[in-house]
């Protein structure tokens, strides 16, 4: 069995996670399909402006990505996604589209607008990616990194940085704003 760094293995438990329709490969239509269910789960119309915040940063990112991989690709495999993920987490742009992802998927979950994601809020994110509640309150604590009780979009940010770009904690709880909520045998 081969053996990864904590990047590789946590883009590899993203892809398994976007590849929705488990054919293999990631395309737009798994993104897309990640928005729909942030449509659903927050009963919020396409046309709603954090939807297609949301929809702009995942189809920026995605564009990120094919950049990294060979001409005229519209589609990922798992090797390819992750090499894509590491060469654009090496670009300058990167930053640039985690913020915007950070900022999307927050604005969605700050449900009552007070720019800071409180525990009710947080919980009903969790209910919506299926996560057990009784983990709600260590993760919560894991990315309230100033200890405020709120989560903040910063600490939304910094958490999407460390998943994709640092090579610490396998389970760094920034994977929870991607889907990413276990960690996956053989991944």
């Amino acid at each position: 069995m081969a053996t990864f760094d904590p990047i590789t293995r946590r883009l590899r438990r993203l892809f398994s996670v976007l590849d929705t329709d488990v054919d293999g490969f990631v395309t737009w239509g798994d993104y897309q399909r990640i928005v729909d269910k942030y449509m659903t789960g927050y009963a919020l119309a396409r046309s709603d402006d954090r939807i297609k915040s949301l929809e702009k940063a995942y189809w920026a990112q995605w564009l990120g990505l094919l950049t990294q991989a060979n001409p005229g690709q519209d589609r990922l495999s798992q090797d390819e996604f992750v090499a894509a993920h590491r060469a654009a987490g090496d670009s300058t742009n990167a930053s640039h589209l985690l913020e915007d992802i950070a900022q999307a998927i927050f604005n969605v979950l700050d449900v009552d607008g007070d720019k800071r994601i409180n525990r009710d809020e947080f919980a009903r994110y969790l209910a919506f990616c299926e996560i057990p509640s009784a983990d709600a309150t260590i993760i919560f604590q894991r990315l309230d990194l100033d200890g405020d009780a709120f989560i903040s979009q910063r600490e939304v940010a910094r958490s999407l940085r460390a998943f994709h770009l640092y090579n610490d904690d396998l389970n760094t709880p920034g994977g929870i704003f991607l889907g990413v909520t276990e960690q996956r045998s053989g991944a």
